[in-house]
């Protein structure tokens, strides 16, 4: 049961702009659940396929017809793994500690709101600094409790993208960054030889992180075209000071 909850809140957290890795974190040192590599790697390649699921169509279309797109998702791909490969060791440091996730929870807000104040939502394009902006930001989430999405989107909001096009842009992006770090922790699977927590809560956080991601995007899809962000931002701020009290407590 432990690890069914786990996997709901990777699939809800990973595109509400909320943060997964910061509420994994939360969860398992509060409910005292050991962190799996295995595991993490699962839950986030269940999200990875329900992002593929959701928007399987646009993802042909790029192969099809809009190849400029997917020249950007690339782009920006490249500036995410630069960020990430960089500072992997710093930012992996972190997730042990509740006061980095309790800050970043608070920056994730931060982001949302200027995202929200910044962004007209006028441009029906991207160009190339819109990527390495986007690409830029998705690498910095790699801290636990800054939110993927909501770096991301925001970034797009502030460059005056349109809603959609920011949220549909996210999560195209997210597929190969996903699937990237997974493969890269699947080295690491395969080099420690265990797979932590055995195959059936592997199995169990899989379905679980892959249908709450494809009910999280859905969701988040209509909330983005009809009404503003800030909702997000305040539970960021408040789940933030809430961490960071309990850290120093």
């Amino acid at each position: 049961m432990q690890y069914i909850l786990l996997g709901i809140i990777q699939g809800l957290t990973e595109f509400l702009p909320v943060s997964s890795s910061g509420h994994l974190v939360i969860f398992q040192s509060f409910l005292n659940i050991p962190n799996s590599l295995a595991f993490d790697t699962v839950v986030h390649l269940a999200t990875a396929l329900a992002v593929i699921a959701y928007f399987w169509k646009d993802i042909l279309n790029l192969f099809a017809k809009d190849i400029k797109m997917l020249g950007l998702i690339l782009v920006a791909g490249i500036f995410t793994a630069v960020i990430g490969l960089s500072f992997k060791d710093y930012f992996e440091a972190m997730f042990s500690s509740l006061d980095s996730v309790g800050f970043f929870l608070v920056l994730t807000g931060t982001v949302i709101m200027l995202g929200e104040y910044l962004g007209k939502g006028q441009r029906k394009t991207l160009n190339i600094w819109d990527a390495v902006i986007i690409g830029l930001a998705q690498g910095c989430a790699i801290a636990p409790g800054l939110s993927r999405s909501g770096t991301t989107i925001s970034a797009a909001l502030g460059r005056n993208l349109d809603r959609n096009l920011a949220a549909r842009f996210s999560f195209l992006l997210a597929v190969p960054t996903i699937l990237g770090a997974g493969l890269i922790q699947s080295r690491a699977i395969i080099k420690a030889g265990t797979l932590d927590s055995g195959y059936l809560p592997l199995l169990l956080g899989f379905v679980a992180a892959f249908l709450s991601g494809l009910i999280a995007i859905k969701i988040f899809m209509n909330i983005i075209q009809k009404t503003s962000l800030q909702i997000f931002a305040y539970y960021c701020f408040v789940v933030g000071a809430l961490v960071l009290v309990a850290s120093i407590w």
